[in-house]
């Protein structure tokens, strides 16, 4: 009967950690998962502070082709960025270079059923089914990304570099325009204005927000050169997703002093870097406003 007994005891020993084991597991994963939603709420709350329009309107234009000396920034995020170990004894050298300070202008183009551009004022608001073009030039060689979000905390759509325009390179020269869309494949486009971005529905996004990043050196976890097969119009105009809080801390990290001016045309908007001491990206939230039908 002894042995019986200690069978059964162990049995009820194995038992109780069993179920001690699971509840253990039932409450790390529910940890988990309030974390994960602490996470997104974070998320959210900061998108709406951050993902904004930040530069300041200046009633002096800056000169975007003199040369000042700027500070050139590594940054983890980008393609200079050198790993050193230097010793705490030795000072780190830093560089400084002559360049004019970064620049970039936007333009706005509705496109009719002909395919003709009209330039409109970016702070007009637009109708759900206007069809839009962005015409984006800056001042001097660099990388350009341009993102679409539908709401400052809804991941984004990579809407350049694309296929469509600059043989899929994100590196832009200096003073040439680029509008994006363009290019779109008649079978994928087959009416002028199918290429185009069309509006999100007002019911899905009341505003819509298109952010634009241009810096020096190109991001190591964003795509520089995009490559699509051709399956549909949106794979083309598209090189893929970027989580809001990626773009936050794009934003952060940056020590960016942003201000707008008038560019080249009545309704051109430009935006330039005006720090020296950080100037090694301009990344600016533009903001388009829809009217219900």
């Amino acid at each position: 009967m002894k042995p019986e007994k200690t069978t059964n005891s162990k049995r009820l020993k194995l038992k109780f950690i069993i179920f001690g084991f699971g509840i253990l597991t039932l409450f790390a994963g529910a940890a988990s998962v309030a974390a994960q939603v602490d996470d997104v709420m974070i998320v959210r709350q900061k998108a709406k502070t951050t993902i904004r329009p930040k530069a300041k309107p200046v009633a002096k234009k800056v000169n975007i082709t003199r040369k000042v000396t700027i500070v050139r920034v590594e940054k983890k995020s980008r393609t200079n960025y050198k790993k050193s170990t230097p010793k705490p004894t030795v000072k780190k050298v830093v560089r400084t270079v002559q360049v004019p300070l970064l620049a970039a202008q936007l333009r706005l183009l509705t496109v009719d059923k002909e395919g003709k551009e009209t330039e409109v004022n970016p702070a007009a608001a637009f109708m759900p089914n206007d069809r839009l073009r962005m015409s984006i030039k800056a001042n001097q060689t660099g990388y350009l990304y341009v993102i679409r979000q539908a709401a400052p905390e809804a991941d984004g759509e990579i809407i350049f570099p694309t296929t469509l325009v600059n043989n899929g390179s994100n590196l832009v020269k200096a003073n040439v325009e680029y509008v994006i869309p363009r290019n779109c494949p008649a079978e994928y486009a087959p009416e002028p204005r199918d290429c185009a971005l069309q509006l999100f529905p007002y019911a899905d996004a009341p505003q819509e927000y298109f952010t634009l990043i241009f810096m020096r050196d190109s991001l190591v976890d964003l795509p520089n050169d995009v490559k699509n097969t051709r399956v549909s119009l949106q794979n083309l105009m598209s090189a893929g997703k970027i989580g809001a809080k990626t773009l936050i801390d794009l934003i952060e990290d940056s020590g960016q002093d942003l201000v707008s001016q008038p560019g080249d045309t009545p309704f051109a908007v430009r935006i330039v870097n005006i720090n020296p001491k950080d100037n090694e990206e301009i990344i600016e939230t533009f903001v388009l406003g829809k009217m219900k039908k």
